[in-house]
């Protein structure tokens, strides 16, 4: 009886631990995954200004129609000068997240787009509505053509978080 005891013990230590080392891995296995991603994110960050400042801003792109291709975003200053590009982010569970650092403080825009067949270009139907998923940093529907660069200014004084919806115009 004592044996049959040690045995159902010696099981279920053993099955508990499988179960502790497949957890263990796929900790391990997201945290090199995302980390991996940053390094990619940080790989495609574009400047296209030697003004920097202290300010980070967290973009969040949420509600995309899937998990394919990536999403390509540009950020602009309030005189519509581009002042940085991010290539090529990815996206997990229909989400995507980024963080630009070294921001001064001032007006910007943030657009982006779901690049879902990898080709880099906002894919447009026969009359110029994107067949694409894509949106802006005031989650500003378009009305009979894109929301005025205006309406899409946001102020930025210190670390800030975005969250943007993607729109899609399925027609």
């Amino acid at each position: 009886m004592i044996k049959q005891i040690d045995k159902k013990n010696r099981l279920s230590l053993s099955k508990k631990l499988k179960i502790r080392i497949k957890f263990l891995l796929i900790v391990l296995s997201a945290n090199f995954y995302f980390a991996y991603s940053q390094e990619i994110i940080e790989e495609n960050i574009i400047y296209f200004t030697d003004d920097r400042g202290p300010f980070s801003l967290e973009i969040e792109v949420i509600e995309l129609k899937n998990n394919e291709g990536f999403l390509m975003i540009g950020l602009f200053d309030k005189d519509k000068n581009k002042i940085a590009a991010i290539k090529k982010v990815p996206i997990f569970n229909r989400k995507s997240k980024v963080k630009i650092d070294s921001l001064s403080s001032g007006q910007y825009v943030v657009r982006f787009w779901h690049d879902i067949n990898r080709n880099e270009e906002l894919d447009l139907n026969f009359f110029g509505i994107p067949k694409e998923g894509f949106g802006n940093s005031n989650n500003i529907p378009p009305k009979f053509g894109p929301p005025k660069f205006e309406d899409m200014i946001f102020d930025i004084e210190k670390n800030i978080h975005l969250k943007m919806i993607t729109q899609n115009l399925n027609l």
